[in-house]
């Protein structure tokens, strides 16, 4: 039996049926136009030196087995050079929808959160450009109403082109005095489902995230950003907060996720390496990751 996640992961040119299929986002230039930290860049090669580094194929909490995995690794969508954005989210949604063709799941290594509003329409593209449905796990709405595609305008896009239907999104975790009275009546306009980090923190993860993830229908994405957890635990976020989740908390999230097969796209976003002490925020991420395959790994049937 392989004992180390790194054993499962192939090329994505070696593996072109798996269970799941990781791709990088190396994107910050989202981040810089909203006055944040540069540096997301650099989060899909920081995430998967951790994922390969420690995680093993089983999980003792849950007694579940991940060797029957088929993990396969599509690389990353650079952007072009010289650097256009919009070039580079065009990329996004071609390969995101290419690759939510061929697998039945893809979980994205980000990059700055803007990256969502084409990670999003690539699912949109690949299962009948339909509304999906999905949750935001995040300090922040990132709801604003803005012509450029900043790391904060994401969801307040694809809620206004209907490419996210309002009444299967939640906003899970937002932080009290991060966001403004106008993007949360937008949100109740949209029929959201606004979930603040005071809820979670009282009542527990699992609760609100069952309810959003039956909510979502399918297809669905999650997002996890990291700076929706506080930034004792991870440090190395473009925009940290004091206060937020757990690892406990983030964790029980990413497995959850994982369990329900409506998840088509799950991704990590927002980690900035450049800010990281002892690769802690690196590895709260892969571990997020490998919560997430653990919920699929769950799910999924063992072969005989």
């Amino acid at each position: 039996m392989p004992t180390f996640l790194r054993e499962l992961i192939r090329p994505a040119a070696e593996l072109p049926e798996a269970d799941v299929c990781l791709v990088g986002l190396p994107l910050d230039h989202g981040t810089v136009l909203e006055g944040g930290r540069a540096g997301a860049v650099g989060a899909p090669a920081a995430l998967r030196r951790e994922l390969r580094r420690y995680h093993k194929t089983y999980n003792l909490e849950h007694d579940v087995r991940l060797d029957h995995l088929r993990i396969a690794d599509a690389g990353d969508v650079s952007g072009p050079e010289p650097y256009d954005h919009a070039a580079h989210h065009q990329r996004i949604r071609e390969r995101l929808g290419e690759l939510l063709r061929q697998y039945p799941r893809v979980v994205v290594l980000g990059g700055s959160h803007d990256g969502t509003y084409s990670t999003v329409r690539g699912l949109f593209d690949a299962t009948g450009r339909q509304p999906v449905g999905g949750i935001n796990l995040d300090a922040h709405a990132d709801v604003k109403d803005r012509r450029d595609l900043g790391s904060g305008t994401p969801y307040g896009k694809l809620l206004r082109e209907n490419v996210v239907a309002g009444g299967r999104f939640t906003e899970l975790g937002l932080h009290s005095n991060l966001n403004t009275y106008d993007d949360v009546q937008f949100l109740h306009q949209q029929r959201a489902t606004i979930v603040p980090l005071a809820h979670v923190q009282q009542d527990g993860m699992p609760l609100f995230m069952e309810r959003a993830l039956h909510r979502a229908g399918a297809p669905a994405f999650v997002s996890f950003d990291i700076d929706a957890v506080a930034q004792a635990f991870a440090p190395a976020v473009s925009a940290p907060s004091s206060d937020g989740f757990t690892p406990r908390q983030a964790v029980e999230a990413a497995f959850l996720a994982g369990k329900h097969e409506s998840v088509r796209l799950f991704e990590v976003v927002e980690f900035n390496p450049v800010y990281d002490r002892d690769a802690m925020t690196a590895r709260l991420g892969a571990t997020i990751v490998t919560a997430f395959l653990t919920g699929l790994a769950a799910a999924l049937p063992r072969p005989e």
